[in-house]
């Protein structure tokens, strides 16, 4: 039996092209395909769902309103994932103008909780998960972004450098330092047994 042929998708770029010529279903699509990341994106940087909706719409805003000024330098994904982070220290700046919060340094507020005891596989990995999260919020900005940009964006380092405007070199240290600090955040003593 003869295998068909998958549909190849539309590359971005075509994507935008026909989104600039009014394509409803062309910005539907590049709505579609890159939702989960900036929603992911910001999500995991800030944990606070509210804020990372609403950088969220104003990044897909931002992106359908400046479409016809879009040039490709490099994917769209790093694109939109750079408008969102762009939105987000708006909203940030911002709300350090109206009053102080817990973003205000890059200190964590506290240690992360440590387990109590050891319960079973599918509870310790939820566990685990949230305690890793926990970390990762305690991180400085500029740290956890790369680890949220290459972790579970899966972005290049390159195009990291790029959406955070610094060298590559640069990049591949903030994730060198990042890992280091949340080792030692989430080192637990092992128990003799």
């Amino acid at each position: 039996m003869p295998q068909q042929k998958r549909p190849t998708l539309p590359r971005d770029e075509q994507l935008v092209a026909q989104a600039r010529d009014g394509s409803e279903q062309a910005s539907v699509e590049l709505y579609e395909r890159y939702c989960p990341r900036v929603m992911g994106f910001v999500l995991r940087t800030t944990g606070d769902r509210d804020l990372a909706e609403e950088v969220f719409c104003e990044t897909f805003a931002a992106f359908f309103r400046t479409l016809n000024r879009y040039e490709r330098r490099g994917s769209v994904c790093a694109y939109l994932l750079q408008i969102a982070r762009s939105k987000l220290a708006d909203e940030l700046n911002a709300r350090r103008r109206r009053r102080p919060g817990p973003w205000d340094n890059d200190e964590p507020a506290e240690e992360p909780p440590r387990p109590a005891m050891k319960p079973d596989e599918s509870a310790q990995s939820a566990e685990l998960a949230a305690l890793a999260q926990n970390a990762l919020l305690h991180l400085p900005e500029h740290l956890r972004e790369v680890v949220v940009l290459r972790v579970y964006e899966r972005v290049d380092y390159e195009s990291i450098g790029r959406i955070v405007g610094a060298g590559e070199a640069t990049v591949r240290s903030r994730m060198r330092y990042a890992l280091e600090s949340l080792r030692k955040m989430l080192a637990t003593p092992v128990a003799n047994e």
